[in-house]
């Protein structure tokens, strides 16, 4: 199991270690079977994850069960249908009483034959769902798409959150990783796990390519753009020869292909990761983002990523974590501080847009302006394309890797079911070590790691 996770492009922790890793080896070349035809199961509460997900496993055979809870289901067709216990309200926080949802689900789907055909567990969007699945036969997947704790904001909720991740973390046949470095790395601060997989979404199924022929450039992303630097850019611009327009005052409503026609995109970030950016890259739209010093400041003055902490989305600019930073991890500040300085940038540094090779950084607005002027737009789309095809490849190299540690000597559960212990308690146990409690929250790890 520890060669298999070795393959995988993890985040490494401390400051010299800021870029994602080079390409992992493809096992699959050196004498190990292709697999195919497995099954996961996913009831996520964000629609492109799993769109990027199922867009990307189905030309290697494998078929994503999609029961969506997002808000949004409904424009991917994808609202979950017959599903069981789980809903939009219990989903995220498993409910009044988590304990006994996680025993509710269990009870309901633990002799459902569709179930029964399911191989492995997604849980991206929230993560902490994949608590309820800890009782069944199957791989966990745990993919960090933004701050963990999320449903998780009490602290005592959270440790004890944390101490089933690493009991999830630490089963030969799960992932426990994270889309971006700064989540990945942020798992890493608050659990003590070593390995943390960054696993980027893809996002081909935008079905756009970069085809400029609209004179704005716009500025990003779709939402939560600050007014005020906002304004400074359009006071500068009225000196120059170029256009800038926010993305929602030109457009209601987009395709993909109305953005592609823009020559370039300025971000002013509200998070460190976004599923939007993650598009722009991939339609090889040229980005220009402010340094990781004029961000910092940024950050400082105005709070402009208010969605960079779990304080922040409630509306409150936190001063420390509400837990401690987990003994076994030696990286440095805590990253849920908003007042010093150093460990603003010291975080934002591992956001997408700065690991993402050809995307052109600005440290002022003059600046910006000065390497608009002499970018050769076309030319970073074609070099950010080049990229594109190589991390698709090392991509996928990456998942055929995790097929293997989870799937090897296992037929998919539909052609052989997974023996499965229909007993709740006796399922944790067996599975993870683990008892759950009769009260609503707590569990006793008998072997902890």
């Amino acid at each position: 199991a520890a060669a298999a996770v070795a393959v995988v492009a993890a985040a490494q922790e401390g400051p010299e270690n800021r870029k994602l890793a080079t390409t992992p080896r493809d096992l699959t070349v050196e004498g190990l079977p292709e697999y195919r035809g497995y099954t996961f199961w996913s009831s996520d509460f964000h629609i492109s994850p799993i769109a990027d997900l199922k867009d990307l496993f189905k030309p290697l055979g494998m078929n994503i069960i999609d029961k969506s809870l997002s808000g949004h289901c409904h424009l991917k067709k994808t609202c979950a249908q017959g599903i069981k216990v789980l809903n939009k309200q219990n989903g995220i926080n498993l409910g009044r009483c988590p304990n006994q949802l996680r025993r509710d689900i269990f009870s309901a789907y633990v002799n459902d034959p569709q179930m029964r055909q399911v191989d492995a567990m997604l849980c991206n969007h929230a993560a902490g769902l994949c608590e309820a699945f800890m009782g069944f036969n199957k791989s966990l997947i745990v993919i960090a798409s933004t701050r963990f704790e999320i449903g998780r904001h009490d602290p005592a909720r959270w440790k004890l959150w944390n101490q089933n991740l690493r009991a999830i973390a630490a089963h030969p046949r799960n992932v426990v990783a994270a889309n971006n470095l700064y989540d990945a790395n942020y798992v890493k601060y608050f659990t003590g796990i070593k390995d943390v997989p960054v696993l980027p979404n893809y996002c081909a199924y935008t079905n756009a390519e970069y085809a400029p022929r609209k004179p704005q450039i716009l500025i990003g992303p779709g939402r939560g753009i600050n007014d005020q630097l906002h304004g400074e850019l359009q006071r500068r611009s009225k000196t120059s020869k170029f256009t800038f327009a926010r993305i929602r005052d030109l457009y209601k409503h987009f395709e993909y292909t109305d953005l592609a026609q823009h020559p370039a995109i300025v971000l002013i970030p509200y998070q460190v990761s976004i599923m939007s950016i993650f598009e722009y890259y991939r339609m090889n739209i040229p980005m220009f983002v402010p340094s990781p010093d004029l961000l910092a400041d940024w950050q400082l003055k105005y709070f402009l990523m208010d969605e960079r902490t779990w304080d922040g989305v409630f509306k409150k600019k936190p001063r420390k974590s509400s837990i401690p930073q987990h003994p076994e991890s030696t990286i440095p500040y805590d990253p849920n501080n908003e007042f010093n300085a150093e460990a603003i940038k010291y975080w934002i540094s591992f956001a997408d847009f700065y690991q993402w090779p050809h995307v052109v950084q600005f440290s002022n607005w003059d600046d910006l302006i000065r390497k608009l002027e002499a970018a050769d737009l076309n030319e970073i789309s074609r070099d950010m394309k080049k990229y594109n095809i190589k991390m698709k490849k090392d991509l996928v190299v990456s998942w055929k890797n995790i097929f293997h540690r989870m799937f090897k000597g296992y037929e998919p559960a539909k052609v052989q079911p997974r023996e499965q212990l229909t007993d709740f308690d006796a399922a944790t146990k067996a599975m993870y070590g683990v008892k759950v409690h009769g009260a609503c929250t707590g569990d006793t790890h008998f072997n902890p790691v």
